[in-house]
């Protein structure tokens, strides 16, 4: 997010924005870049179980050094989030040793501005201060009134209370629905592939699909049995798929994530392991990494596009980076599909 910031207590009351809920009982590593105009904006950054990292710091300090590789840092943030033992003096902090060997493995990263804090919970009024230089310390402003909170909701992200909710959107439908519509999806997803072989077939396939998508902008999901199990073929085949990912801006994307989560409740594997992949694109092409992470962990893994997804997930690409060939290899896709074959010469 090329959002400039103005200090430690600006990217703190950040968080539930940058990671789409509000981290607890968590250890953030976030970096800061050097920007164009001689300030800072967020770079990487990572989220995990402070009980995890207790046990191994070094785990969590590697994958941040990893995401980060040869980009400009201009310092580093690790923010241990998690109560205070004796709320009465917020001088004592916690697990100061976990925080000491975090400063180290980063250090020996080979990054020079570092600094650990402790924040009690990321709302209003909470104070953080530095392990390091215990002087250091502010109070966070209303995570609701930030820069990125704002920028959130512009884009149609969701600021969950709690990963838990995150996970939750991704929740199938009872197993009897499933179970009803498993064998005319498995149907439909052969006559899509061969639809694509077919222009004026593979014409109408996707007219059906941008109307889908159109719909879902305007709040309406399909709910008769035929138009999901079209759909759930038309978007689980590799060809549609990538013709359909060329959509305008987060707002659509946004909708036809929503729509394809919802004929993914519907699904079973191996098409369900399909969709899972598509709805953590356009999260992901929507700048929600805790979301297109939480749609992988339901995705076939081997997948092309979900290996894809993982790796650039894993190097923190910016969708920036990648929007002008996701938008290429869609309009490619999309022209095939919609060309008649070349007559043979005789």
């Amino acid at each position: 997010m090329t959002i400039t910031i103005d200090g430690t207590s600006d990217v703190l009351a950040g968080l539930p924005a940058l990671f789409g809920f509000v981290p607890r009982r968590s250890l953030v590593l976030l970096s800061t870049l050097h920007h164009t105009d001689s300030t800072c904006m967020v770079g990487p950054m990572i989220r995990a179980d402070l009980s995890d990292v207790v046990t191994n710091p070094k785990r969590a300090v590697d994958a941040f050094a990893r995401q980060v590789g040869d980009q400009p840092v201009h310092g580093v943030v690790a923010a241990m989030i998690r109560p205070l033992t004796n709320p009465g003096n917020d001088t004592k902090l916690p697990q100061r040793d976990t925080a000491d060997t975090i400063a180290a493995l980063l250090t020996g990263h080979g990054f020079t501005d570092i600094d650990v804090v402790h924040v009690p919970d990321i709302a209003a009024d909470a104070r953080w201060r530095s392990y390091r230089t215990p002087e250091r310390t502010g109070v966070l402003p209303d995570p609701a009134g930030t820069v990125f909170a704002a920028a959130a909701v512009a884009e149609g992200r969701i600021i969950a209370a709690d990963r838990r909710d995150l996970v939750a959107r991704l929740s199938p439908a009872p197993e009897h629905v499933r179970e009803r519509l498993r064998e005319p999806i498995s149907t439909t997803l052969a006559d899509a592939t061969t639809d694509q072989h077919r222009p004026a077939a593979a014409a109408a396939r996707l007219d059906r699909a941008d109307t889908a998508i159109r719909a879902a902008s305007q709040g309406t999901l399909p709910t008769d049995d035929a138009d999901i199990i079209d759909l759930a073929a038309t978007f689980a085949m590799p060809a549609f798929r990538d013709a359909l990912l060329a959509l305008p801006d987060n707002t659509t994307r946004h909708a036809a994530e929503n729509l394809i989560l919802h004929l993914w409740r519907h699904s079973d594997d191996p098409i369900a392991g399909r969709l899972a992949t598509v709805i953590g694109i356009h999260a992901y092409l929507r700048g929600d990494g805790v979301g297109a992470q939480i749609a992988l962990e339901h995705a076939d893994s081997g997948q092309p596009l979900a290996v894809l997804l993982t790796t650039m997930l894993r190097h923190a690409i910016a969708p920036s980076k990648i929007h002008g060939v996701i938008l290429n290899a869609s309009a490619n896709a999309r022209h095939t599909l919609l060309s008649e074959p070349a007559a043979e010469q005789a």
